[in-house]
């Protein structure tokens, strides 16, 4: 399949025999505990899913890469009322929807909509590309890919300009995959990973190039991305390379 960032949008084009839109981290409900830290912010459901619509012209199929809620473990009043009319919504738009549980993803279950495919996090195969979460050790299955694309980190950059002004900007991460560390636990292994930036617009990111920074999940932390091969790519395509840090 060809696997193609969508210009200025954190989602992915997956263009095979089937075509997929691809989005990772949509936390809807998350405003509950920005209003209870002091924030007053209105939910972010019917702007995310009016851009996910527009997004159908890319493919007729969805793909969410995890933490479709964002409460953990439960479902809360507020997601039990947005998700499933949001979900149904989106399945008059799109031909299938699946749904890669996250680690926020707790009770969904109960409240999806009839129709939509869960997975565990672990991932499933989609063609010739492996779709997890991040959370988890990816499946055998996933492992089979040619590319194996996740969400959780948020992935952004932290820019600095020249007087010292700082701006966090939402970025795609690419790397290759340790063919050696992942024979330490797997029978294959994709030639690159690929990281989709959140989709809620509230979830700027988890800086990478921050001196304190930290790749989270199994992937990164067991060694499996080379470090030295890792990329960042602005959401309108500028090739940071690997950005030096910053403070």
């Amino acid at each position: 399949m060809d696997l193609v960032p969508i210009p200025d949008v954190p989602a992915l084009s997956a263009i095979g025999s089937r075509n997929w839109v691809c989005i990772a981290d949509l936390h809807i409900g998350i405003e509950v505990q920005l209003r209870r830290a002091g924030f007053n912010i209105p939910s972010q459901a019917a702007n995310m899913l009016a851009e996910i619509q527009k997004l159908a012209p890319h493919g007729d199929n969805l793909l969410i890469l995890g933490d479709v809620k964002h409460r953990i473990p439960a479902v809360s009043y507020k997601e039990d009322r947005e998700i499933p009319p949001f979900l149904n919504s989106l399945l008059e738009t799109y031909e299938s929807i699946t749904i890669v549980a996250g680690n926020h993803d707790g009770g969904l279950g109960a409240i999806l909509p009839e129709g939509i495919r869960a997975v565990s996090g672990g991932g499933v195969l989609v063609e010739d590309f492996g779709a997890i979460h991040g959370h988890v050790w990816p499946s055998k299955e996933a492992m089979k890919g040619r590319v194996l694309v996740m969400g959780h980190i948020h992935p952004s950059i932290l820019l600095v300009d020249s007087l010292g002004g700082k701006n966090n900007e939402k970025c795609w991460v690419r790397g290759r995959l340790s063919k050696d560390k992942a024979a330490e636990r797997y029978d294959s292994c994709p030639r690159e990973l690929i990281v989709v930036p959140a989709f809620n617009p509230l979830l700027t990111g988890t800086p990478i190039n921050r001196r304190s920074g930290m790749m989270l999940g199994p992937v990164f932390r067991n060694q499996l991305v080379d470090p030295a091969s890792i990329r960042a790519h602005l959401l309108n395509g500028t090739d940071l390379g690997f950005p030096a840090k910053a403070p």
